[in-house]
C-alpha cells in the first residue's frame, strides 16, 4: 500500500514537530484520507526506535480498523487490543490499540510507553478529570517524557474553538 502524497506529508510534519519542538501535534485530516494509514506509518517509524505506543479511540470499529492497518502495514511489530467491548485485553505488546473507556483507569497496567496517537482527537476535553486527561497524567507517570499526537477531520469543539 503506498500512501498519498498528503499522507506522507502528515507523516513527515508530525515527526518534524515531535523532534523540533516540546509540542505535541494534532494532524487534521477530512473523513476517508486514510488517517489509519498515517497512525501506521507513525507506529512503523516509533518502533524503528524501540518506542512502544498506544492508540487510543472511542469506538471499537475504530480500534479495529487501526489494528488492522498496523498488521497489514508492520507485518512483524507485536500488536493487540485492549477493549471491554472486543474482549480483548492485551497489556504486553509493543503497540496496543485501546478503548480509552476501557483503559482510562488503567494506564500503569501498560507500563512505559513512549507516544500516544489518540484517533478523533477532537473529543479530547480541557477538564482534568476526563478519561483522556486521566490515562495521559498517570501514563506520563511513567515516562515523563511521553509525547502524544492527535487526529481528527474536526479540529474544533463545539462552545470551546478550535483545538
Amino acid at each position: 500500500m503506498k500512501p498519498r502524497e498528503y499522507q506522507e506529508e502528515s507523516h513527515a510534519a508530525i515527526w518534524d514537530a515531535l523532534r523540533d519542538t516540546d509540542q505535541n501535534p494534532l494532524v487534521v485530516l477530512p473523513t476517508g484520507a486514510g488517517k489509519s494509514l498515517v497512525i501506521a506509518m507513525m507506529i512503523q517509524q516509533a518502533r524503528e526506535y524501540g518506542a512502544r505506543v498506544m492508540v487510543l479511540a472511542h469506538r471499537k470499529e475504530l480500534l479495529e480498523q487501526n489494528l488492522e492497518k498496523i498488521k497489514l502495514l508492520c507485518p512483524g511489530i507485536s500488536s493487540g487490543l485492549y477493549s471491554a467491548g472486543l474482549r480483548r485485553y492485551d497489556t504486553e505488546s509493543d503497540v496496543i490499540c485501546a478503548g480509552i473507556q476501557s483503559v482510562h483507569r488503567k494506564a500503569l497496567v501498560f507500563g512505559r510507553r513512549e507516544l500516544v496517537i489518540i484517533d478523533e482527537a477532537h473529543l479530547i476535553n480541557d477538564m482534568d478529570d476526563s478519561m483522556y486527561n486521566r490515562f495521559l497524567t498517570d501514563l506520563g507517570k511513567v515516562n515523563p517524557k511521553l509525547r502524544c499526537v492527535g487526529l481528527t477531520a474536526t479540529p474544533y469543539r463545539t462552545g470551546e474553538g478550535l483545538l
